[in-house]
């Protein structure tokens, strides 16, 4: 997150040179249009929709983004405020794929993640009150209870989704940390949460906090199961 509050990523593209990918956290309508900001330039999509983008990745220095269409609605204490109501992808020129909500969906907020491992094998993670991802269009749902999915990888022929679930299908405290390989739960540790994954080999390595609610998290990682704390 940048000291405008954008969330970022970077990519290091054919030439060895990075490329910036910044998105609003707030509504992201700019004279009507959806943007991103690439290397600090605004740029607005082809559509008079409201929404926002909020992951890209890259296939062959190519950028495709995800995020979520909805409306503004008004708060408990005035103003107004945006609500998602469908997810999509987007190959930054096309028109908008849609998304359709699972079934198991008890709410939306939202897209977290986008991977790409060639044009025609892409994976979404929504943020549905289920732990979920959509593959190309097909939604996939992983557990019944409480959860989410923070990132995709895919290793060799094996599908990893990394994020959290809660046993007492609660959606505010007590998660557990883990991660899905193939569709198989492999859980790391309770009172605990992950977002990110990278492999190396026969290595995994998971990225995360420790903590029963957000004002204890504390940064850690787990190699292959064990956690490593990280210093605050």
């Amino acid at each position: 997150m940048d000291d405008k509050f954008r969330t970022g990523y970077l990519y290091k593209d054919r030439n060895g040179e990075i490329q910036s990918y910044r998105f609003s956290q707030s509504t992201n309508g700019e004279a009507g249009r959806i943007f991103y900001y690439q290397n600090n330039s605004m740029v607005q999509m082809g559509n008079d929709s409201i929404g926002v983008l909020t992951s890209v990745t890259f296939y062959n220095d190519k950028p495709f983004f995800a995020g979520s269409l909805g409306k503004m609605v008004a708060g408990i204490a005035g103003g107004m405020s945006y609500s998602p109501k469908k997810a999509f992808i987007w190959d930054g020129n096309s028109p908008l794929t849609e998304l359709v909500i699972p079934a198991q969906s008890t709410l939306f907020w939202g897209v977290s993640t986008i991977y790409l491992n060639r044009p025609d094998e892409i994976y979404v993670g929504g943020l549905c009150g289920v732990p979920m991802y959509w593959k190309n269009t097909d939604p996939v749902v992983l557990d019944k209870r409480f959860g989410e999915i923070w990132q995709i990888t895919k290793s060799g022929s094996d599908i990893y989704a990394v994020g959290l679930i809660n046993k007492f299908n609660s959606n505010s405290t007590g998660h557990t940390a883990c991660f899905w390989k193939n569709g198989a739960l492999n859980e790391l540790e309770d009172n605990a949460q992950a977002y990110g994954m990278f492999i190396d080999g026969k290595d995994i390595y998971v990225t995360g906090a420790i903590g029963n609610v957000p004002a204890s998290y504390r940064p850690c990682y787990w190699k292959n199961g064990v956690r490593i704390d990280l210093p605050m």
